[in-house]
């Protein structure tokens, strides 16, 4: 089973995917580990934009050839399992759930929030005053919206490219672990 988990800034993702993980009795696979596996297998020079969630080039995008964009939709899946492989897994981020999509056993989560939940928290987190909390809510979600665009061709953040979308403010770090155990108990 590979459970994807895809957020919005300031939510509980870390910690929901770390918990999970330890529940499933299976690897977490997030920025920092799909990057230092990427070094080790001598594959990050090959996909670095990739793995550092950066789109290659805005103009590229606006007027790549339909040959070169095949070629950058292939990328979240070709770099994600050449790191991870189809093993049971969570990963974190990356388009896990494109890179995915199609696989039998597959949960694709994304995690919402309400925003005043998720400006304190990065207060808290970080001890930085709101207006700085609120800055980097709205470039990161600007950056992944973004980058999962020009990877995918999808919006990110639309329910229908996930299975599951889970607003963690009301649920909270278990009650989002026992919704997505719940639904992948449905699955099997």
């Amino acid at each position: 089973m590979i459970v994807t988990i895809a957020r919005e800034c300031g939510c509980f993702g870390n910690e929901i995917g770390t918990l999970l993980a330890q529940e499933l009795g299976v690897p977490l696979y997030d920025k920092e580990k799909i990057t230092s596996l990427a070094r080790e297998k001598g594959i990050y020079e090959k996909y670095t934009n990739f793995f550092e969630e950066k789109q290659e080039n805005l103009l590229f995008s606006a007027i790549a050839e339909e040959e070169q964009l095949d070629e950058v939709r292939r990328t979240p899946r070709c770099a994600l399992h050449e790191v991870v492989g189809d093993n049971s897994c969570v990963i974190s981020g990356r388009c896990g759930n494109y890179a995915y999509a199609g696989e039998k056993e597959l949960l694709r989560v994304f995690l919402c929030g309400n925003k005043e939940d998720r400006i304190a928290r990065l207060m808290e987190k970080h001890q930085v005053p709101r207006r700085e909390a609120v800055i980097t809510i709205d470039k990161t979600e600007n950056r992944r919206r973004a980058y999962h665009k020009f990877y995918t061709g999808q919006e990110w953040g639309y329910a229908g490219n996930y299975d599951l979308c889970i607003n963690d403010s009301n649920m909270g770090v278990e009650g989002t672990i026992e919704m997505i155990m719940c639904e992948l108990q449905y699955k099997r």
